[in-house]
């Protein structure tokens, strides 16, 4: 599945999650409302919403917190009026008082989870398994959860990591480096030019990956922004990977049926994040195993295609259930298996010309024939391994010149022909028409020629 249908159960919603994770495009943005989860109890309060956060600021400045205008005023305005009413009372310029509020700030989300939090949270993240996370916090309580496994990077940074190492990215700076802190109305202008890296890479990436948000609210601006250029920005094709936005909502009551909002975005709700992520835990162990399973499958089926003997060279040939079986597990995993393939396919084919060495055995040409139309039948040109296709049209061409109805023939692969080439699509048969005439394959061009497309 690459996208969650409109209305989905919530073990679909987990399972798809989880499947972007083995997929390697899963990514997290987290939220205030994650360090919440991992810093409060019902006895201390540590971590702090913006809100929360600018009010013990601005005391720390010295501003009247409360005399402030909020109503219809966003964050960002309510932080440059920190600003100008510190630079009026101390005589200052706005910039010194700006600097003075982001190092407040920077004091202010000096927070680290207790051991046991760590262990709690540093489960869920690493079974989570996110290729990226992207934050407007602060603080550095996840790189404190995935000590050794990520790196931070502030906003003026690429989103890039080494191999193995989960990049977070502070969208909004990081508290080690106060300076490049966004928090004022001036500087949410600057982040949100059309042309700045953050949001494009922001939007990017949410269109290239399945995007988890965790600790955010319904209207954050920074997701519907980063989500509404992914969608109407960067127009392309149909993804071919999985592909959606989920956000775990925190609600006292919690719907148990995800939905869709207005903005195309999947809810889950959930009491406490905590039990969401102990719910993926639950969905995430059973698909791990079931992944490991396939794994170990795929690894025995192509150690046979590497080595394979008589009996299974045989049984393909013969035996078309057991041939559509191998093409499908192949269609659907061909990297995985179609170095092996190849090889096992042309000992296959060599077969049926063996089978066709004895005068007058000419059912050895229609099995060879049926083998490549199989393999011609089993993928959209658009997947079609190159390596595949050449040695299936290279196959085509050799039998091509006993596939006929005149003596020395093969009747039965004539017919065979007949009944099975309108099963080529428009696409394949332009392709052996380009292969004909660039490798000088005539009997590929002559049969080709004999298909309406």
């Amino acid at each position: 599945m690459l996208r969650l249908t409109e209305s989905p159960t919530r073990q679909e919603a987990l399972r798809f999650i989880s499947d972007s994770a083995s997929y390697g495009n899963l990514g997290a943005f987290i939220g205030a409302g994650f360090s919440k989860a991992v810093l409060n109890d019902e006895i201390n309060e540590i971590a702090l919403s913006w809100g929360e956060l600018l009010e013990k600021a601005s005391g720390k400045l010295g501003v009247d917190y409360g005399a402030i205008s909020k109503t219809g005023v966003g964050y960002p305005e309510i932080a440059t009026s920190i600003c100008k009413l510190h630079a009026e009372h101390n005589r200052c310029d706005y910039t010194h008082s700006l600097s003075i509020l982001k190092r407040e700030i920077a004091a202010l989300t000096s927070w680290y989870p207790d051991k046991e939090k760590r262990e709690e949270f540093s489960k869920y993240l690493e079974i989570l398994s996110p290729s990226w996370i992207i934050t407007t916090n602060y603080d550095m309580v996840i790189e404190s959860l995935l000590t050794g496994r990520s790196i931070p990077l502030g906003p003026n940074d690429s989103l890039s990591s080494p191999t193995g190492v989960i990049p977070v990215f502070h969208l909004h700076g990081l508290r080690t480096n106060p300076e490049e802190i966004i928090i004022s109305q001036e500087d949410y202008v600057s982040l949100f030019r059309p042309s700045e890296y953050r949001q494009i890479k922001l939007a990017l990436t949410i269109r290239e990956s399945t995007t988890l948000l965790v600790g955010y609210g319904l209207g954050d601006v920074n997701v519907l922004t980063a989500i509404d250029w992914s969608k109407n920005v960067f127009k392309g094709g149909g993804a071919t990977y999985p592909n959606d936005v989920i956000q775990v909502l925190r609600k006292d009551n919690p719907k148990e049926k995800p939905y869709r909002d207005k903005n195309g975005i999947i809810i889950l709700e959930t009491e406490e994040i905590s039990e969401f992520f102990e719910e993926f835990i639950d969905v995430r162990e059973v698909d791990l195993k079931e992944k490991d399973k396939e794994r170990k499958d795929l690894e025995e089926l192509a150690k046979k295609l590497d080595e394979p003997d008589g009996v299974m060279i045989e049984k393909f040939i013969d035996d078309e259930k057991f041939r559509e079986e191998i093409l499908t597990v192949l269609s659907k995993f061909n990297i995985h298996l179609i170095s092996g393939f190849v090889s096992f396919l042309n000992k296959c084919i060599d077969e049926t010309w063996t089978r066709s060495a004895p005068n007058g055995a000419f059912e050895g040409y229609n099995q060879n024939l049926k083998l490549i139309l199989d393999i011609l039948t089993s993928f959209p040109i658009s997947r079609f391994p190159p390596a595949l296709f050449q040695t299936a049209a290279y196959g085509l061409q050799r039998v091509g010149y006993y596939v006929g109805d005149e003596g020395g023939k093969s009747w039965s692969a004539k017919r065979t022909w007949e009944k099975r080439k309108k099963e080529l699509s428009k696409e394949v048969v332009a392709e052996l028409r380009s292969i004909a005439d660039q490798h000088g394959y005539n009997y590929v061009e002559r049969l080709a020629k004999t298909i309406d497309v």
